[in-house]
C-alpha cells in the first residue's frame, strides 16, 4: 500500500504542472496530468469524449 503522504506530495506537484500547462495552452499535457491526478486519488477514467464540455 502507498503511503498518503507522498502520494499527496506527488498530486501537489502534478497540480502545479497542470497548472502550467493550462496557462501555456497545452491542452494534451493537461489532459495527461488531469487524468494522473485522477488515478492517484482512485477516481474512474472518464471515458474518452466525455472529458470535454461544449
Amino acid at each position: 500500500m502507498i503511503e498518503t503522504l507522498p502520494r499527496a506530495a506527488v498530486v501537489a506537484s502534478l497540480a502545479g504542472t497542470l497548472s502550467r500547462a493550462v496557462a501555456l495552452g497545452d491542452e494534451l499535457a493537461a489532459q495527461v496530468i488531469h487524468e494522473a491526478i485522477g488515478r492517484l486519488l482512485g477516481l474512474p477514467a472518464v471515458p474518452e469524449g466525455r472529458a470535454k464540455s461544449g
